[in-house]
Order: structure tokens, then C-alpha cells, then sequence
């Protein structure tokens, strides 16, 4: 399709002037509100996550808000690059050629969809911002060392960038029943109940679906298979989909194993370079995330003995359908946590560190258990840490001068848009 042909079936809302209901449905995600609230801002604005998590369906919330508010239907633009890979400056001349709107002189909205597609895009929109403050840009993409690597490097002072997550309980909650929820207590009964079946399907689009079978094929095909079978060899050359998905396989089926490159290297029967190669690849896709040891002691990490974590557990499902409920339970926890480190010496472990203003200890247990923990906070002079468990009770215990909060598995799910507010860091 040329690329007038492609705007014009995008932004249907230049002849129509509203925006199609099944693009933008009723129901906004918490995300939409910290997105609204940042419209009038001059920095550009960066949506990053999996596939399928709903940026585009956020994007399309957006403009429809905006005609609802007053703006011009021609005065906002939207485009895919998953479609289709074009100069920025190209698209707009044509966008110009088809409304008759002077983006280089009028106030106009952009929404580039997957834009880390295009090479060098963040220097090339970063020419377009700098000469243009009459443009509000928009971004996303799906490639998380990229998009964000980019950003940083390229656009500092000039974006705030966005991470977009699979659904809270929360919103899944919401989107099930078709309800409002803020407080999680009144509510905890039935979101206890739901729970099981949010862990499975923490995307908009299969909420409702109850076939497993048939969520299983959703996330390995819309998932899984578009990042490895057409996004990551899009962007690298010599990419091995066959190896990826061993790799997937081995990392899904033992969430939080340690990566040994050597072993690991020698049992598949590759270079280590090409290993390297492949585990970048799944980082930077959003497939993996990589958790470090941290040394306490010495408020350092360390780069061997890394663990591997699918980046959100419900990835699992998409080559699973069951796993060891221990090792589930963990990897829910590193994808709620956005876990970075965990700490293990002389055959002791604890499961995660959170470091922030201070340092702690954070276990996953099925059951409250708390010895392991008393023992770190009592080695390095620590007063608090944290229990995550699958009990409904949330309990604080006081051991000598050591706080230790038991808190449900549940309740941080609910307040997955907010961890510091479950956590209170």
C-alpha cells in the first residue's frame, strides 16, 4: 500500500472526525490518565512494552480525546511503522499534501506507532522537535534496549518514557466484570477468586477468553512468534529463530535458573559470541529479564550469576501451560517487582533486593516463612523486609528491632501501576 493509501486508512477520523469505538474502547487503562495529564507537555512522550500489552490501543484513546476536546480531526496524525518503514519527514509532507495542514506552523499531535523500526529514529525526531515546538510527538515501541537505549542517549531533556505492563488485577478485574474498583480490601474476597485466572491472560484481548488451549496459541503466536519470527529478524541479521526458541524453552520451563555461558554454550553446541548474541536479542525484545547478584557488603552487583527471568510470567503460557508453583510464584514476583537484583553467598539466598533509599530483603514464599530473612536483616544491619506470599492476610511482625511485612501476592498484583504505593517505599 503506498503511503498516502496508509494514512488515509489510519486516520479515518480526517473525514469521518471521530474515532472508530472498537479502535478506542470505553475502558481506559490507569496508563491513560498519566498519559492525558502529560498532552500539554513539550517533551516527547515514549511508550515501551511487550506486544500486545494495548500502546496503539492507548494512542488511539488519546486522539479521540483530543477531537472530543476541541482539536481538529486533521490536526492529529497517526502512523504505523509495522506496516510500513518511511522518512518522518516524508510522512509528514504527505500528510501535508493529503489534509492541506502546515505542520511546520500549526499546532499538531503525532502518534508514531512502533518507531524504533526506523533507523536512527531518535536522532531524526530529535531534529523535528528541536526545530518544531509546535509539534507533540508521541511514541512507541516494542524492543525495550532500543527504544530505551535511544531515548536516553539521543532525547535527554526532550521525553519522558513510559513503560506499558499486561494488565493489573485491577484492570483485569475491571475489564472482566464491567465495575470500578479502587479499594482493594472491599474487594479482596473477589479478587482472590480471580486470581488463578488473571495469571494466565493478562492481556485486553483474551480477558474473556476461557478456552486454555486457545490462550496458549495467542500468546505464542501473537506474542512470542511476531517477536521472533518477524520483529527480531527485522532488525539483526544472522538471527537463529530455532535458537531463541530453545532458549525460551530452557528459561520458561526454570524461571530464575542461573545463566552459565559456558554450559549453556557447550550443551546447545554454539559459540559463546553467538549465545551472547541471542540472549541480547531476547533483552532486548522484551522476552527475558536478567537479575544480578548483589553484593550487600560492598553495594556493588556482580555479573556472574546472573538469573534468568521470562520478563513477565505470563509469557510462560505461551509455550506451558503448567509450571512448578514455587517457581511461578517467583517469577511473578521479579515481573511485579521489576526485580534487578537478588543476593545469594555461601549456598544462602534471598529471592530479590530492592534498592532504593535503603536496601531490602524481599522472599517469596507459598506460606509466611520467615527465618531466612531475620538472618540477612541481622547480617548487614538492616530493620525491614518483606514476605510475599499466597495467603489472603497482610500482617506486619516485629521481631526485636527487625519489621517484616507479610504481604499478599494479590495485593501487589492489584497495585501493579503503583508499587511504591503496595510496597510503601
Amino acid at each position: 500500500m503506498r503511503l498516502g493509501e496508509l494514512l488515509t486508512f489510519h486516520n479515518e477520523w480526517w473525514r469521518t472526525e471521530k474515532v472508530n469505538e472498537s479502535l478506542a474502547p470505553t475502558y481506559r487503562r490507569d496508563a491513560f490518565k498519566q498519559l492525558k495529564e502529560m498532552i500539554n507537555l513539550r517533551q516527547i512522550i515514549v511508550l515501551t512494552g511487550l506486544r500486545r500489552v494495548g500502546k496503539t490501543t492507548l494512542f488511539y484513546q488519546l486522539i479521540k480525546d483530543l477531537i472530543e476536546n476541541g482539536v481538529k480531526p486533521t490536526n492529529i496524525i497517526y502512523f504505523s511503522f509495522d506496516e510500513k518503514v518511511e522518512d518522518l519527514k516524508k510522512i509528514l509532507d504527505e500528510y501535508q499534501k493529503i489534509t492541506g495542514v502546515e505542520w511546520k506552523r500549526e499546532r499538531i499531535y503525532v502518534f508514531f506507532d512502533e518507531i524504533h523500526k526506523l533507523t536512527d529514529w531518535s536522532l531524526k525526531l530529535k531534529l523535528l522537535y528541536d526545530a518544531l515546538p509546535n509539534m507533540k510527538f508521541f511514541v512507541s515501541g516494542s524492543s525495550s534496549v532500543d527504544l530505551e537505549r535511544e531515548a536516553y542517549s539521543n532525547l535527554v531533556g526532550r521525553h519522558f518514557l513510559i513503560r506499558i505492563m499486561p494488565l493489573s488485577l485491577k484492570e483485569f478485574f475491571e475489564l472482566k466484570k464491567g465495575k470500578q474498583i479502587k479499594n482493594f480490601e472491599i474487594w479482596r474476597d473477589e479478587l482472590f477468586l480471580i486470581f488463578p485466572e488473571y495469571l494466565k491472560k493478562p492481556f485486553p484481548e483474551i480477558v474473556n477468553e476461557d478456552n486454555e488451549r486457545r490462550i496458549m496459541e495467542y500468546m505464542r503466536e501473537n506474542v512470542l512468534g511476531k517477536i521472533i519470527y518477524i520483529d527480531l529478524p527485522g532488525k539483526f541479521k544472522n538471527i537463529n529463530e530455532d535458537l531463541l526458541i530453545s532458549l525460551l524453552e530452557i528459561f520458561y520451563q526454570n524461571p530464575g535458573m542461573i545463566l552459565n555461558i559456558d554450559n549453556l554454550s557447550r550443551n546447545l553446541r554454539i559459540s559463546k559470541k553467538t549465545l551472547l548474541n541471542h540472549l541480547f536479542y531476547l533483552k532486548f525484545s522484551y522476552l527475558i529479564r536478567a537479575v544480578k547478584n548483589f553484593r550487600v557488603s560492598m553495594l556493588s552487583t556482580s555479573r556472574k550469576l546472573q538469573k534468568i527471568y521470562p520478563y513477565h510470567w505470563s509469557l510462560i503460557f505461551g509455550l506451558y501451560m503448567e509450571i512448578e508453583r514455587g517457581k511461578l510464584l517467583e517469577c511473578i514476583a521479579s515481573s511485579l517487582l521489576d526485580a534487578k537484583f537478588y543476593w545469594r553467598e555461601k549456598g544462602k539466598e534471598i529471592d530479590f533486593i530492592l534498592k532504593n533509599k535503603e536496601i531490602i530483603p524481599v522472599e517469596v514464599k507459598a506460606k509466611p516463612e520467615l527465618k531466612q530473612i531475620i538472618k540477612f536483616l541481622e547480617k548487614f544491619n538492616l530493620k525491614k523486609g518483606f514476605v510475599l506470599h499466597e495467603e489472603k492476610e497482610k500482617e506486619v511482625k516485629k521481631i526485636n528491632e527487625y519489621e517484616i511485612e507479610l504481604l499478599p501476592l494479590v495485593e501487589l498484583a492489584f497495585y501493579l501501576e503503583n508499587r511504591q504505593e503496595s510496597l510503601e517505599l
